[in-house]
């Protein structure tokens, strides 16, 4: 008996990542004396189907919700237990400079006296503020009278209040500008804005205040340390007054000695004019050298006693002040202690002081909280549990498709029952 058989190539391809149906259709043979069946595959293209692929995720629709639900729950349990705060966050800058145009007279008084440190200006102010409002200890006055971190912190003991104290105190920052910014900003983090706010401003304005303060009780040291520094320096002139005083008596008396000798020796010898020859005391000898000799070496007593007498009695009739002007570093020093006695630079400090009582320390920096940037808890929770819903969704996508080619893969690998 002849037999005809159909025949059909079989081109099996599996595919992990998606779910894919293999279509199998049966093919008799015919005329066979045995009835045989065989199963034999589509060959399947290299592409997704998208239409199989949503009948999969729709088949799995359940599952999706069942994910998504728990994890938007897990979402607003995540923001019932994060404290609802408020990010505010505004610029804060230097001063206007027409603030500190008064101080312009002191400033130049205080670089000409090497004293910059002390100079009054904007930026000057501003590290001030900065450096004081960082200390944390006005913020932490401020927020410790605070009813609600009052409230929050009663039952604890006093360590742990202090400490809880300080981390409130520290949701107040000003924080300096990143590389793509100037300014530097004011932030705080806190449940009621505008109680963070009146907070912010309360202590910015006592720091302001204190820094004023400071600014006084600086001029004032500053003040009284160069009231010490000149009186220092005139009583150690005074003192170099004193000794030239009395170097110049002992050298008048050296002085004095030493001529009533010479007059003696001048009038045992007869010599009451002056013998000196002046032109004589530079001669060239018969060699044809010049021979010079110093005044100083010739014998006094060649003047005569008359002058030299008139010398001595010129030296004791000199009064004290009269000494000491002929004195060697007396007009020197002089002149250095009426310098001093003309420093009238402390007084001046002093007098500035008055100028800077009348500052408005709110002008040395310039914020407005009113125009601050706010972040509102809700938004936040509006994202959280966004993103919540999301990544359940994707998930519970993920686990049907990935359940579903899983099965496939098993059903393909068992063969054909």
């Amino acid at each position: 008996m002849d037999t005809k058989v159909c025949v059909v190539p079989v081109n099996t391809k599996m595919f992990t990542s998606v779910s894919l149906y293999c279509n199998c259709v049966f093919f008799r043979y015919l005329n066979i004396e045995d009835n045989l069946m065989s199963e034999v595959s589509q060959p399947s293209d290299d592409k997704i189907d998208l239409f199989e692929l949503f009948e999969t995720l729709w088949r799995g629709k359940w599952k999706i919700i069942v994910t998504t639900l728990i994890a938007t729950l897990v979402g607003v349990a995540f923001t019932n237990v994060k404290a609802n705060l408020y990010k505010v966050s505004t610029p804060i800058e230097n001063g206007k400079p027409s603030v500190f145009i008064k101080s312009i007279p002191l400033n130049k008084l205080l670089e000409n006296k090497a004293l910059n440190s002390y100079v009054i200006t904007a930026p000057s102010i501003f590290n001030m503020l900065i450096d004081e409002f960082n200390d944390y200890e006005i913020m932490e006055n401020v927020v410790s009278k605070n009813e609600f971190v009052r409230q929050s912190i009663e039952d604890l003991n006093e360590g742990d209040k202090r400490k809880a104290v300080i981390k409130y105190a520290k949701s107040f920052k000003i924080i300096p500008p990143s590389k793509n910014e100037k300014n530097w900003m004011l932030s705080f983090k806190w449940h009621d804005n505008k109680e963070g706010s009146r907070l912010l401003s309360e202590a910015l304005i006592l720091t302001l205040i204190k820094v004023k303060t400071m600014l006084i009780n600086n001029l004032d040291e500053l003040a009284t340390s160069v009231e010490i520094n000149i009186q220092r320096e005139l009583e150690s002139l005074q003192q170099e007054i004193s000794f030239i005083s009395l170097e110049s008596k002992e050298y008048n008396r050296k002085r004095i000695l030493n001529l009533v000798e010479q007059s003696a020796i001048a009038k045992e010898l007869g010599l009451e004019l002056n013998n000196l020859d002046t032109n004589a005391l530079a001669q060239t000898s018969s060699s044809g050298f010049l021979l010079n000799i110093s005044s100083n070496e010739v014998p006094l007593y060649l003047r005569g006693f008359k002058a030299l007498d008139k010398e001595i009695s010129i030296i004791k009739s000199r009064s004290e002040e009269e000494q000491l002007l002929v004195a060697s570093g007396y007009l020197v020093t002089k002149e250095n202690i009426r310098r001093l006695k003309g420093d009238f630079s402390a007084f001046y400090i002093r007098n500035s002081i008055k100028l800077i009582e009348t500052f408005n320390p709110n002008d040395f920096v310039q914020f407005d909280l009113r125009l601050a940037d706010i972040k509102s808890p809700l938004k936040e929770k509006i994202l959280y549990v966004g993103l919540s819903i999301l990544v359940g969704g994707v998930l519970g996508a993920l686990y049907v498709l990935i359940s579903n080619s899983y099965r496939q893969r098993k059903a393909v690998l068992s063969g054909p029952q």
